[in-house]
């Protein structure tokens, strides 16, 4: 379980309305090194090809774990909904199954591999755009209706903070944050997880700073969920409400 996002120049979202993969920037090619928390997605696609192997996530069960949390810890019908490191759009497939209703999603990877196959599967009301989260300044205030986008009501990081140190993710976040119009939700490995995991090297993802993350939460708004008691302790969920 890991994430995936690396640099692609795309079309705004309000430039016709697209329902699909956008097009890679013929500009970067494969000599372009990634960025370190990118590495590990290229090699593991590499390896595998756009299939859920190369979403980095241990097991199907431990994904869809996640995503229950991350749903149940905020109402999102009627929201539009930004999936920061959407891999194949199983976030989306997801919300469908659980019978939420949300008023659009669109999912952001860096890997045109995974955004080329994603849009192919024609899920419904769904968008998908190549996208580094963590280097492009508008990665997610492009969403905005003020900016001719859907809406970013809600953003939702699930798995792509993995690969992350924890100045990149927390920057990344803070953005996030900024553009979010109603809510952030994020998980991540937690380093306050049992003994017996924290013996147990997750690389290439790592642990990040749950108490950090806690309080920069906290620092941004009182209204902040927070769980760690499912999967034994080893992944954390953080829930970021603005006041109405």
């Amino acid at each position: 379980m890991l994430s995936h996002r690396a640099k692609v120049a795309t079309k705004p979202p309000n430039a016709g309305g697209y329902d699909g993969a956008m097009p890679r920037d013929a500009s970067r090619d494969r000599r372009t090194p990634d960025p370190p928390y990118l590495a590990p997605y290229r090699a593991i696609l590499d390896a595998h090809g756009p299939s859920f192997e190369a979403t980095g996530w241990r097991s199907r069960q431990m994904q869809t774990t996640r995503f229950d949390v991350l749903i149940d810890l905020a109402d999102l019908a009627g929201r539009s909904v930004i999936d920061a490191g959407s891999g194949q759009g199983a976030l989306c497939d997801r919300l469908v199954e659980r019978g939420v209703e949300h008023a659009a999603y669109v999912g952001l990877d860096a890997m045109p591999e995974m955004i080329e196959q994603s849009a192919s599967r024609g899920l419904p009301g769904a968008r998908f755009e190549v996208c580094d989260i963590a280097r492009e300044p508008d990665a997610f205030s492009r969403w905005s209706r003020a900016a001719g986008g859907p809406g970013a009501d809600v953003i939702v990081f699930s798995g792509s903070l993995n690969t992350m140190d924890d100045e990149t993710a927390m920057r990344t976040l803070g953005r996030a944050w900024d553009a979010a119009e109603e809510a952030l939700l994020f998980n991540f490995l937690s380093d306050r997880a049992p003994a017996a995991l924290l013996a147990q090297d997750p690389a290439p993802a790592r642990r990040l700073d749950t108490l950090a993350l806690l309080d920069w939460a906290l620092s941004r708004t009182p209204l902040v969920r927070f769980r760690q008691d499912y999967l034994g302790g080893h992944d954390a969920t953080i829930a970021m409400f603005k006041p109405r």
